[in-house]
């Protein structure tokens, strides 16, 4: 199915800075400025794909915190990520905070920005565009980036494939595409009305081929 997710192994991660003037909310590259990144997938259209796949799948993402990471300012570190997969992204983002993802394309700073460190490309912004998430600090960061989804949410209407909360559901739960117990839970009160749906499909069917 076009626009979905998927859990893969983390290692292409762009990197940005949040900028200090925010006029008008349009989208991402409104409130973050990202950092070049070196890595010729870049070039191959994986960032407006990761984009696309957040925007479509948007009603299934939320914010998460992890008080156990906090910056210099002391604001903990938030990951805006698809509730379904969380448990996989956590097991990733203690990988970039620590610093032991050794398979990474390109280094992360964030174990730098955690200690206080001024890198060559400082960064207050992580973005894994294999997985589809974000990591950033603190609760006004959280509301920048959270409107920018939605603009570009709204933006997108007549460009993307917008998903449906019962289809994607439906696709996510019927393929079992490498979807764990919390995943499952998460989506189990879509089932009952999806198997409903493919019951009465099936009756249809069935009512069509007898009259023919």
């Amino acid at each position: 199915m076009k626009n979905a997710l998927h859990r893969h192994r983390c290692w292409l991660v762009q990197s940005g800075v949040f900028k200090d003037d925010v006029k008008e909310i349009t989208g991402r590259n409104s409130i973050i400025n990202l950092n070049y990144m070196e890595s010729t997938e870049f070039e191959w259209g994986a960032l407006p794909k990761s984009t696309q796949r957040m925007i479509t799948n948007i009603d299934f993402y939320d914010v998460f915190t992890f008080p156990q990471y906090v910056n210099s300012q002391g604001e903990p570190l938030m990951v805006y990520a698809p509730r379904m997969f969380i448990e996989h992204i956590s097991s990733i983002v203690e990988e970039l905070a620590t610093g032991k993802n050794y398979h990474l394309k390109e280094r992360c700073t964030l174990p730098n920005y955690l200690k206080g460190e001024k890198t060559y490309h400082y960064a207050d912004f992580w973005w894994d565009i294999e997985n589809d998430f974000y990591i950033f600090f603190g609760e006004k960061k959280r509301d920048l980036v959270l409107e920018a989804q939605q603009a570009m949410r709204e933006r997108s209407i007549g460009e993307v494939e917008i998903g449906d909360w019962d289809k994607l559901s439906e696709y996510y739960l019927l393929v079992n595409q490498d979807l764990n117990d919390e995943a499952k839970k998460f989506l189990s009160p879509k089932k009952f009305k999806i198997v409903k749906r493919l019951v009465r499909a099936l009756n249809y069917k069935i009512k069509k081929d007898t009259n023919n």
